[in-house]
């Protein structure tokens, strides 16, 4: 039967309604900490990396555009060049702005009307230059006609563009960069000219052949506008994922804040916890005291969990006999022996105790009936082993019963005790019986 002194009964019962409230595995308060900081820096860096991706998708269509409306000036350009092209120039009057063109060598580049107002020949490039001239002065565009053989000196290629016309000469058909003159950027975007048979009346001279690239069309678009909407784009996005960043740091801190003062409340039974006395410092297991106080608390878990558990009570047999033939050192040697059993036999997240003198006890957690048999047949192979073995003075033998804790059906942990115990008590009857049997 179950021996323990009724004093050490009621001091069970008081440290155990101590601790009734406290968590078998107490949260260290650092290490909390610690999981805070990573959770808010890894929150940091995906914001970060979104909020960027964002702001470059917002640069990239910013330039996409840039590029669309460059294109389509350039294509305007084209178009005119070829009406005009294709009507072999027009004739306008000649005014202080509009002079005869100086590099334009063919017959009647200067006509006059029977009433006597002067017309001179404006040809397709000459026209170019002029749309472009006006729509810098208007719109800010700025374009530019060029070749590297140039015929007007204004139209010799400065840097980028002799790159671009290089490259365009390696198979190119389009350079498009962000370019700074000055203060100011722009979006710089060239196409080549390619020679069209309307375009030998002017330059067959300098050797050009239909299909040859005879210079190109330069567009710079400012970049000013398109500056000034990243920049309210990058305004938006950092108030929009900065405001995403402020409402997820806060959801941390007050998912740690609810744990960190959970755990606070913890903390201030951990000091009772630590001076209370919870292994027997003979085989390093947990006491009757820590047993009871963990096992309580695996119960609830099994309650709430609807997991099973089993409760094995066990006894060293033949303690007393060890004791009084061997001494008892030898008496404490076989309680490590069996305690040593007991560690090998169970899980390590299972709760194995001394209770005291030759009582074992273990609560298999999330573990049924039917599990139990396959303890029991490691815990007799195990001590069949080490009896087995040579230079053994004395036999270990243990008396082992069994209840079953049904979440369904609760029952207290001393219930759970009783019942094994009775068990347990029944199976040494009848190991002495037949040990009786055979002495007959």
């Amino acid at each position: 039967m179950i021996k323990a002194k009724k004093t050490e009964q009621d001091d069970t019962e008081r440290d155990t309604k101590d601790l009734k409230q406290i968590s078998g595995n107490l949260m260290e308060a650092r290490s909390l900490s610690r999981i805070f900081l990573i959770l808010a820096l890894f929150w940091t860096i995906i914001i970060t990396a979104v909020a960027g991706w964002s702001y470059r998708q917002a640069y990239t269509t910013a330039l996409e555009i840039a590029i669309a409306g460059a294109r389509d000036t350039f294509n305007r350009d084209l178009v005119y060049r070829r009406w005009a092209t294709s009507h072999g120039g027009v004739y306008v009057p000649v005014t202080p702005v509009m002079k005869p063109n100086q590099y334009l060598n063919v017959p009647e580049r200067e006509i006059a009307t029977p009433s006597g107002k002067k017309l001179t020949l404006v040809n397709p490039a000459y026209m170019t230059r002029q749309v472009h001239e006006l729509g810098q002065e208007e719109y800010g565009l700025w374009g530019h006609i060029t070749s590297l053989k140039p015929i007007r000196p204004e139209n010799t290629p400065d840097y980028w563009e002799k790159e671009a016309l290089l490259a365009f000469e390696r198979g190119k058909n389009e350079v498009s960069s962000l370019e700074s003159s000055g203060k100011e950027a722009y979006l710089r975007l060239m196409r080549p000219l390619i020679t069209e048979p309307a375009c030998l009346k002017c330059h067959a001279v300098q050797g050009y052949k239909t299909g040859d690239i005879r210079g190109g069309i330069s567009i710079s678009v400012p970049w000013g506008p398109f500056k000034q909407g990243l920049i309210a784009s990058r305004r938006t996005i950092v108030f929009a994922y900065g405001a995403m960043w402020a409402m997820g740091l806060i959801g941390l801190w007050f998912g740690w804040n609810r744990i960190n003062d959970d755990m606070s409340k913890r903390k201030k039974m951990e000091e009772k916890i630590r001076n209370l006395s919870i292994t027997d410092q003979l085989t390093g297991l947990n006491n009757r005291r820590g047993f009871l106080s963990l096992a309580e608390q695996q119960l609830k878990l099994s309650d709430r969990n609807k997991k099973s558990a089993v409760l094995f009570y066990a006894d060293l047999d033949g303690l007393k006999q060890i004791n009084d033939t061997f001494g008892h050192e030898h008496g404490d040697k076989a309680i490590i022996e069996a305690a040593n059993v007991f560690r090998e036999t169970f899980r390590s997240s299972d709760i194995i105790a001394r209770l005291g003198g030759d009582e074992f006890a273990v609560l298999a957690v999330d573990t049924s009936e039917v599990n139990s048999f396959i303890f029991t047949e490691r815990l007799k192979q195990l001590i069949d082993i080490r009896n087995n073995k040579e230079c053994q003075i004395y036999k270990l033998s243990i008396s082992m019963g069994y209840s079953c804790y049904d979440p369904e059906n609760p029952c207290s942990i001393d219930d759970l005790m009783v019942w094994a115990d009775r068990l347990m008590y029944e199976q040494k009857q009848k190991r002495r019986e037949a040990r009786g049997e055979r002495r007959k």
